[in-house]
């Protein structure tokens, strides 16, 4: 459909086309005007999109007009390991149009144009993590997109909120009462204590150890590879510093990655890894002490954050964590979703390797995945 504010004259002068090397300079420029300097650097785009070990080429379609980048819509490659099997799946990640640009179509042009550049490829699966607008738009192209064959569900954050003074200008300010602090020290003071074993803390993420520990138990659930070039890769992120806790008990080790955010206005830290992802009550004991002595830790952080399946929601519940589902974080916090859809669509039900991916419950996602956007 021509947009009649334009004309087709206007809608037609823009090319779609996918990433050139020289667009560098154009798409750092466009993620600056969008997203404000911290997304436009350059050492941050160079490790997402250029030093990204699972694509050779830049996996980002751009929209130009008169040889300017007005609008782009990236895409991320990511293994996943499904039913046990390994899978290429897009992560798509930052959509945008320069403000001048919007309301032209180039939203619609861009979505499609991933979809038919890719759809011949290797990559199976797509996956998102969209907003309520982004997701609104996605879902104006749901047949287009194979949308129908695949999974939107609501995508669960989760929040301890430490120091509501530091957030009087955020949108998490809302939901901090006066008696949050007491709220937190009660739930500390009944979590368990560590069983017997030892906790180590290391700098940064020694990639071949969390493999290790990552590889000791699988689960057919849906979930990013996490080998040993995957951390070197992933945790490598220069928009945050990563510590890591390693808890070595009876019950065999596990581990927390930390991330905290650089730059940030309030002190954010981010409980970006859990390893393994799967496990029985040992693990879940193991974690639960684990992250008393992440927390003890983190005690001046203002806020402290996890996300998605990885961590039982009673565990996070235990430590004073809120989810944004419900109240009260939910009438404050942004609401996001997930999104995972068959490239090509599925000519049926779409089952990978055995798992049904329209079935939430096939998923076992948390901020592992979501950082990398």
């Amino acid at each position: 459909m021509v947009n009649r504010e334009y004309g087709a004259s206007a809608v037609d002068s823009y090319r779609v086309r996918q990433y050139e090397p020289g667009d560098r300079s154009g798409v750092l420029a466009l993620y600056r005007t969008v997203f404000g300097d911290r997304r436009g650097r350059g050492d941050w785009f160079d490790w997402k999109f250029v030093e990204n070990p699972y694509r050779s080429r830049v996996p980002i379609c751009v929209a130009e007009r008169d040889g300017r980048i007005v609008g782009a819509r990236p895409s991320l490659p990511l293994p996943l390991s499904v039913g046990g099997r390994r899978e290429l799946a897009l992560v798509q990640v930052d959509p945008m149009v320069h403000p001048d640009h919007r309301r032209r179509g180039l939203f619609t042009r861009m979505a499609e144009h991933v979809y038919d550049h890719y759809g011949p490829q290797e990559p199976s699966v797509v996956v998102g993590f969209p907003n309520e607008a982004v997701k609104a738009g996605l879902e104006k192209m749901a047949e287009k997109l194979s949308l129908d064959d695949g999974i939107m569900a609501a995508f669960t954050e989760f929040y301890r909120v430490q120091n509501p003074a530091a957030l009087s200008n955020a949108p998490l300010a809302g939901a901090a009462s006066p008696g949050l602090r007491v709220y937190l020290a009660a739930r500390d003071r009944t979590t368990p204590r560590a069983p017997d074993g030892e906790l180590d803390r290391y700098a940064g993420v020694p990639a071949a150890r969390v493999a290790e520990i990552a590889a000791d138990r699988s689960t057919p659930r849906v979930h990013a590879v996490r080998d040993e070039q995957f951390f070197e890769w992933r945790y490598d992120n220069p928009r945050f510093d990563y510590a890591t806790y390693v808890f070595r008990g009876e019950g065999g080790p596990v581990a927390i990655v930390v991330g905290e955010q650089k730059d940030a206005d309030e002190r954010i830290v981010h409980l970006s890894d859990v390893l393994p992802v799967a496990g029985g009550e040992a693990r879940t004991k193991a974690l639960s002490a684990l992250l008393g002595a992440v927390l003890e830790e983190y005690r001046d952080a203002d806020v402290v954050a996890a996300a998605g399946t990885t961590l039982p929601r009673s565990m996070l519940a235990r430590h004073g964590f809120l989810g944004t589902d419900r109240l009260p974080l939910s009438r404050f916090a942004s609401a996001y979703w997930f999104s995972a859809r068959p490239l090509g669509g599925s000519g049926g039900e779409w089952v990978v390797n055995g798992q049904a991916l329209t079935d939430e419950e096939s998923w076992n996602l948390s901020f592992c995945e979501l950082e990398v956007g």
